[in-house]
């Protein structure tokens, strides 16, 4: 993962920092109402619980562990958002594959 271009902005690495200062960086699925589903990337403050699937780098200070089975092939930022003292990581410029193949493919 050496030289991984990855942006934090000031407000979420300001978070992250408060919170221990590392932060993994994962595919979470999401399922549509029909029957559909997505892999998107997510942030969560913190470490994973078994960093064996994870590779681990510093960022703007923070430690990023970055998800094996993500694969990156262009700049992220992660950024923070919420009020009222709710806050939540997002990761912008990764995009993920649906989860089933073949969806809006011509067989043609």
């Amino acid at each position: 993962m050496t030289g991984l271009d990855i942006e934090i902005t000031p407000e979420a690495r300001d978070w992250v920092t408060r919170l221990g200062g590392s932060m993994m960086i994962r595919g979470s699925t999401r399922h549509g109402c029909c029957g559909g589903s997505a892999s998107v990337p997510v942030a969560d403050p913190g470490e994973p619980g078994d960093p064996a699937g994870y590779v681990s780098e510093i960022k703007e200070g923070i430690r990023v562990y970055v998800a094996d089975d993500l694969r990156i092939e262009q700049p992220l930022t992660v950024r923070l958002e919420g009020f009222l003292g709710f806050r939540r990581l997002f990761v912008d410029g990764l995009e993920m594959a649906a989860g089933k193949s073949g969806q809006g493919e011509s067989d043609v």
